[in-house]
């Protein structure tokens, strides 16, 4: 399939408003938000990310491979290994959690390598009382904005009453891999294998777990996502966007992985449209760190 690409100078139709995450589920929540659509059919493109957790008041969405429309309340996506069309039907209205490594493990106990770039059956990852409670919580959610949080509480609960599916070592490697990623554009895989003092192909067994990828393919994907959310600063200061292009061979390869993990070309991303939304540092929790450090 070619990558898919948007271009540049289209307004948002996607209003989102960010809600904070409680300090127990940093580990495995990025970021809490509530998103509405007022057309009646919107076309995206959401960069390769991390599983989503949708729950939708109205309204309806897919991936680009499951083009149905037909309405759903629970809509899970699992990580994205690359730029994916998604397709929204409105007018909707929804509530979601962007979930870390951690927390998509938590959830679903599914390992990357075996199950991204698609969307997982809410049955496959919740108990048929947890989904009645989630279709309740809608019910309630259309009588205003406490209904909102009711459902982000109702996200909480779930990825907490699972928090003892997860290995303890295996999470603190999880953390290590993020710090690491988030140390440089351009991180080592010899200073990985320092810092978690594993072997080289366990490192590679549980980022394929973790993340989807091997190391080195990882650092790839986690760099171009970094320079995409760089450049969709409009306030980029230059020493930053020469950081970026250092970390490149030159522009073309620069160019080529934007593309393929955002679907867009780098001069689209500094315009105010779903890239600029999408890749703001406030979505991506602590994985983001390095665009926030002084």
């Amino acid at each position: 399939m070619a990558n898919p690409q948007i271009h540049a100078g289209t307004p948002s139709p996607i209003e989102i408003c960010y809600k904070p995450v409680p300090d127990d589920l940093h580990e495995l929540v990025n970021a809490f938000f509530i998103a509405s659509v007022a057309s009646e059919r919107v076309e995206e493109i959401l960069p390769a990310y991390s599983a989503q957790f949708l729950v939708f008041l109205s309204g309806s969405a897919a991936l680009e491979d499951d083009d149905s429309g037909n309405y759903q309340t629970i809509l899970c996506t699992a990580p994205l290994l690359e730029a994916k069309r998604f397709l929204i039907y409105g007018p909707a209205r929804m509530v979601g959690a962007s979930l870390t490594p951690l927390g998509w493990q938590c959830l679903g106990k599914l390992p990357v390598s075996d199950v991204n770039n698609r969307t997982v059956s809410p049955d496959e990852l919740l108990e048929p009382e947890e989904i009645a409670q989630f279709e309740m919580d809608v019910k309630i959610g259309a009588d205003g904005d406490s209904g909102l949080e009711t459902i982000i509480g109702s996200i909480a609960t779930a990825l907490r009453s699972r928090r003892d599916r997860l290995n303890a070592d295996q999470v603190a490697f999880v953390l290590q891999v993020t710090a690491w990623l988030s140390d440089s554009l351009n991180p080592q895989l010899s200073d990985l294998l320092t810092k978690t003092e594993v072997s080289e192909r366990t490192a590679q067994r549980l980022c394929k777990r973790y993340f989807g990828v091997p190391p080195r393919a990882l650092i790839k994907r986690f760099r171009a996502i970094r320079a995409a959310m760089m450049l969709a600063n409009p306030r980029l200061p230059p020493n930053k966007r020469e950081e970026i292009i250092d970390a490149y061979f030159d522009q073309s390869h620069l160019i080529r992985d934007i593309r393929r993990y955002t679907g867009r070309t780098p001069s689209a991303l500094a315009e105010e449209n779903f890239a600029s939304e999408i890749l703001d540092p406030d979505a991506h929790g602590a994985s983001a760190r390095i665009l926030q450090d002084p």
